[in-house]
């Protein structure tokens, strides 16, 4: 994966459309449309007229495309992934929660797999 582009072209949130979500996390995987494409099996153009909201077909790929760029389903249903938990929080931990929750979620991603490098590298 590459690191995240310091302006995502489109913030994944409520207000983007599917294909704007499915572009943004293209684009942050580093990934082409022809590249997308050909791990789907599909044309480029297919990948254009999801990007562009013209092609009501790409649900039946969502799975596939959630697992590609290693996302929950719910990233591009709602462009966010949620998880209710009933957790004590230190107070370090509400400072970086919080923190956490003012990142777009191109960021978000990115603090994820920053963290997992970390974690990855302490097991070694």
């Amino acid at each position: 994966m590459t690191k995240a582009p310091s302006s995502l072209g489109a913030r994944l949130g409520s207000q983007e459309t599917l294909g704007q979500r499915i572009r943004a996390l293209r684009h942050y995987a580093g990934m082409t449309q022809v590249a997308v494409a050909a791990a789907l099996g599909l044309s480029r153009s297919a990948i254009a007229h999801w990007e562009t909201d013209r092609d009501g077909r790409v649900r039946e790929y969502l799975p596939r495309l959630a697992e590609l760029f290693q996302v929950p389903v719910e990233v591009f249903l709602t462009g966010m992934a949620t998880q209710e938990a009933v957790v004590q929080l230190t107070i370090d931990e509400i400072d970086l929660l919080r923190l956490y929750r003012s990142l777009d979620v191109g960021e978000r991603l990115s603090v994820q797999r920053s963290i997992t490098r970390m974690l990855d590298r302490k097991k070694k």
